[in-house]
């Protein structure tokens, strides 16, 4: 199959892509995959009672606060999601296990399957029922002279450096989502002008604001993106709302693959 850019589908953090974590469990039964959009902004110290005792003392090795809350943060939504959609009570049983390239594996939990992305203060946290790969990008203005060279990114037909900047970061959460789907490093996908035929790509306009793409091995799966609203959870009495990710760009924020 050649590299073939599917569309940016419009998405809007609004009430109709708002999910409440007692939804969580009907949609995991009616879809194939869900995606969240969380804003890391949310954090909370009393996140840090979702841990278990080896994710904070890896919590207590990061150097800056901005590692130890994006951490923080993703866990412990993991955890209270997987309590739903596993119907499990004992937070104890639930046991992550990092997966080569990224991700997470559930471990008990073969079926469940799990890709994470950050790009600023921005989180894309994808569930689901098969093997998936998910990448979040913010946009901003990038400097790409070093793959213009790179068959994926060989384009020259852009009206601005804007519109350059956008669709190589459209192409750019494609390869990283196809590279997570694949256990492969991205970099290592940057010389090839084809993908394999077992890939169907879906991507997102996150409210101008950013891109989010999933790299899946099958067109018939059923998924759904959605912003998690924190407000609603029961689960935990200090738990503080959580918005879609803001439109203010955060400055100097790190743009990393998880």
């Amino acid at each position: 199959m050649t590299f073939g850019v599917p569309p940016l589908k419009t998405w809007s953090g609004d009430t109709s892509n708002r999910c409440a974590f007692d939804e969580i469990l009907t949609y995991w039964q009616t879809h194939d995959v869900i995606t969240f959009i969380i804003d890391l902004g949310m954090y909370h110290t009393s996140l840090n009672d979702f841990l278990d005792t080896g994710e904070q003392e890896q919590v207590r090795k990061f150097r800056t606060d901005y590692f130890k809350k994006r951490f923080t943060v993703s866990r412990s939504l993991i955890r209270q999601i997987l309590e739903t959609i596993l119907m499990t009570e004992n937070r104890a049983d639930i046991i992550l296990l990092p997966r080569n390239q990224g991700g997470i594996v559930v471990r008990g939990n073969p079926e469940v399957n799990i890709s994470l992305s950050y790009s600023g203060t921005c989180m894309a946290l994808s569930i689901g029922k098969r093997k998936l790969g998910c990448d979040i990008e913010v946009l901003r203005p990038i400097d790409i002279r070093k793959t213009r060279s790179c068959p994926l990114f060989d384009d020259r037909n852009w009206a601005d450096e804007k519109e350059r900047s956008r669709n190589f970061l459209h192409r750019w959460t494609l390869v990283e989502a196809y590279a997570k789907l694949h256990d492969k490093n991205p970099f290592s996908l940057l010389n090839n002008r084809v993908f394999s035929e077992d890939v169907h790509f879906v991507s997102y306009c996150l409210d101008q604001h950013a891109i989010v793409s999933l790299a899946l091995d099958s067109d018939t799966l059923k998924e759904t993106l959605l912003w998690l609203d924190q407000e609603s959870c029961t689960t935990h009495p200090h738990c503080i709302k959580n918005t879609p990710c803001s439109s203010t760009k955060p400055q100097g924020a790190p743009h990393v693959r998880a």
